[in-house]
């Protein structure tokens, strides 16, 4: 007896505790199942196993803490009949259920590149040309939908990288009748957003049902499962253990992430005092499952943010460390080794690990003309095992298109055939959508310039593939263009795109360093072009326009003639983006190339033709750095007095230590090469990260206004990728007494 006695006083501690929490009719089977723990022998427990059910708790990356507990109860031989879950602890417990260890669970959650996943951004590489020009244009977050009025996204993540995550993990069980037939029965908890109400998958699509209690709102776009809209089950319940209960389990080990007291300083603003409402909310119904539980493993995750995706080996063992402190309770649940084995033979039996060869493609959710052109890009998986890697490129290409939300797959049967299903989801508020800019120029600390940007995308107009995109720009810069692109037909690659534009910007205009006239450039257009889209990185176009070009002066001394003239204008372009990002690119490589003949001008000046070459080459350096190169050249051939046609230099990376068109004439080169890496790193869903980037310049410009020196300069400057856009601030030091500093919200390359 002596060697019961702290299991004894351990009994009446939990006895004493149990009493406070629960109801005595609760109460007292709590009691029962305690005193069975200490008074039967092993073995007659054993023989009388009662079935076990773990619930676990939904909380963002706290979440990787029920890996911990899982290898525990693996490790101690204790068998789980049930699981039941909510948000990460749905994903954690669908990934257990469905046969993985604790170790596969880890190794899964660790290739996951989470900064991707939760970003929800296309990668640039695999976006199409057309929206490849919108990211260059408006290398932001900020797009809008304008079917039906002006719509904010469903979430600043379409869930689409998540989806993909789970139809991955999930694919072998396709056919699932029951989540009672996984190796472990399963379910998990959402809401129904037009209800209200708490809804517990317990069939159909595991992998739609993991993304659906994964669908934090706001946060990713909410799930539609047949016809119903879902977001994340923690405002129902975060800690299911009610369902655990009605799925037969008599004894309920709830897994609780311990996130300690609040902070009151974090409450002071309207986000923190709204969040704060919601984890009070939260925190309500998870009392009530903290009270129904027969074993509350708690685990202290304080430290740690739901947000911290990328520290899952560290908060995994604090729920390994929560585990050992109930070894107590926990160890009565246990079996021998001849029972475990028993246990893991029978879940084993019923994994699914093998994916059948597809012989058909079928897609839910669009029309006609877009199936085919899904089923087309899938044809060639038809008859081939079933790479999942190879799929989802092929997904995350046609991603690419900016028509879809999300795409999923997984694998149907059909008259006794396996066949591939891809569901799209469009977006449910476009087209036509959005896209926001806002620019700031601070190329000259005593003249800033602000402005806001917009482009109107409306697509598939007057046939499919076709796009009408009209550009507004307002603020120190005012501009309207517009542009109906046509495809010749709909499985070309020939276009026609007539055109028209309408701009005013204003012209600084320098003279040895010193700025002493401002002019207003104003054009004017209307065109057609035709070009070839070689594929999703370039575009050849030609084209022919009547413009209209003016140039006044407004304030300063004239240093050129005010000129006002319209002329045909020949044009020709071809832009190549090879390039992994937009903003501050790793790897690969960007070229474009532009000419215009000017065919006549004021006075009997003649014709002006003018080229500009401009490339850029990236290439990594390490694990978070990279150098840049950069060689770009203009000329008119040779063409005198072309004023303010001409080319310039000068401003933030285009020898930052000159004033913005400071360099000026008829012909130039510029030669860059330079360094970025980060240096931190902002949450995914606020945007990539910040850089320092240090880089050399050296350029030329031709002509009469020009520095007759050889201009250098060197330039420093912190760049924060964010989701408004790339933001900088930075300074240039160059030869004969040239320095700036300098800052602004825009492009960069």
């Amino acid at each position: 007896m002596a060697s019961l006695s702290p299991c004894i006083n351990h009994l009446k501690h939990l006895i004493v505790n149990d009493l406070r929490l629960h109801p005595p009719g609760r109460c007292f089977r709590t009691v029962a199942v305690l005193l069975a723990f200490l008074i039967l022998p092993d073995n007659s427990f054993a023989e009388k196993r009662p079935r076990v059910g773990l619930v676990l708790q939904g909380g963002g990356a706290l979440g990787f803490a029920h890996i911990g507990v899982i290898k525990w109860l693996e490790e101690h031989h204790v068998p789980i009949d049930y699981v039941a879950g909510t948000s990460m602890g749905g994903l954690v417990g669908g990934l257990y259920a469905s046969g993985q260890s604790a170790d596969e669970i880890a190794q899964f959650t660790q290739d996951i590149d989470w900064a991707t996943v939760l970003a929800g951004q296309t990668r640039f590489q695999d976006l199409s040309y057309r929206r490849k020009q919108d990211q260059v244009a408006y290398p932001n977050r900020l797009e809008f939908g304008l079917k039906g009025g002006f719509h904010l996204p469903s979430g600043l993540n379409t869930g689409h990288e998540v989806g993909i995550m789970f139809d991955r993990a999930t694919l072998p069980y396709y056919n699932l009748k029951s989540f009672d037939d996984l190796p472990i029965p399963f379910r998990c908890v959402a809401t129904n957003m037009v209800t209200g109400t708490k809804k517990v998958f317990d069939q159909g699509s595991l992998a739609q049902a993991l993304r659906a209690t994964m669908s934090l709102p706001a946060i990713f776009s909410p799930v539609m499962i047949d016809g119903n809209m879902y977001t994340d089950g923690a405002a129902v319940d975060n800690l299911p253990v009610d369902v655990a209960k009605q799925m037969g389990a008599d004894i309920i080990i709830a897994v609780y992430l311990d996130t300690g007291p609040g902070k009151p300083e974090g409450y002071n603003s309207m986000l923190g005092a709204a969040g704060r409402n919601i984890e009070i909310m939260i925190d309500a119904n998870e009392l009530q499952s903290i009270k129904a539980a027969d074993i509350l493993v708690s685990a202290d995750v304080k430290g740690f943010s739901s947000k911290n995706f990328n520290k899952a080996e560290d908060i995994a063992p604090r729920g390994y460390e929560a585990a050992k402190q109930k070894e107590a309770l926990l160890s009565k649940l246990s079996v021998g080794e001849e029972e475990w084995n028993r246990y893991r033979a029978e879940r084993n039996a019923k994994r699914r690990t093998t994916i059948p060869t597809p012989t058909f493609v079928t897609v839910v959710g669009r029309g006609a003309e877009q199936d085919e052109e899904i089923r087309e890009a899938m044809g060639q998986l038809v008859g081939e095992p079933l790479k999942p890697e190879h799929l989802e490129r092929e997904l995350s290409r046609l991603m690419g298109l900016g028509y879809f939300n999300s795409l999923n797959y997984s694998l149907i049967d059909r008259n006794g055939q396996p066949g591939l299903v891809i569901r799209t989801t469009e977006k449910p508020y476009s087209p036509p959508f959005l896209n926001l800019g806002v620019v700031i120029d601070g190329s000259d600390t005593n003249d800033v310039g602000f402005g806001l940007a917009g482009r109107i995308t409306v697509q598939n107009v007057g046939s499919f593939r076709s796009e009408w995109r009209t550009d507004l720009l307002f603020g120190s810069r005012y501009g309207v263009s517009s542009e109906y692109y046509h495809p010749l037909n709909a499985n070309t690659r020939w276009f026609v795109a007539p055109n028209a534009f309408v701009t005013k910007f204003p012209y600084p205009v320098y003279n040895d360093k010193n700025r002493v006239a401002e002019y207003s450039q104003q054009r004017a257009g209307v065109g057609i072009d035709f070009g070839y889209t070689t594929g999703p990185r370039s575009e050849l176009r030609i084209g022919e326009q009547y413009a209209w070009y003016r140039y006044k002066l407004q304030t300063g001394q004239p240093v050129a003639p005010n000129i006002s003239f319209h002329s045909p204008v020949t044009t020709a372009s071809f832009t190549f983006y090879g390039q992994d990002n937009v903003v501050l690119p790793q790897r690969g490589f960007i070229q474009s190339t532009n000419f215009a003949w000017i065919t006549s001008r004021p006075e009997g000046s003649g014709s002006v033709p003018l080229l500009e070459v401009r490339q850029n080459y990236f290439r990594p350096m390490g694990t978070n750095g990279s150098i840049f190169l950069t060689a770009d050249g203009g000329t008119s051939f040779g063409a005198k007095h072309t004023d303010l046609l001409g080319f310039s230099l000068g401003g933030p990376f285009r020898m930052g230590a000159f004033g913005r068109n400071e360099l000026l004439g008829n012909q130039y080169y510029l030669f860059q090469a330079g360094y970025d890496r980060q240096i931190g790193r902002l949450s995914p869903l606020l945007g990539e990260g910040v850089y320092a980037v240090a880089f050399a310049e050296a350029g030329k410009v031709y002509g009469s206004r020009t520095d007759p020196s050889q201009p250098l300069d060197g330039s420093l400057a912190i760049v924060v990728n964010s989701a408004l856009g790339p933001m900088y601030i930075g300074g240039s030091i160059g030869n004969n007494g040239h320095a700036k500093w300098w800052f602004g919200l825009g492009r960069i390359f």
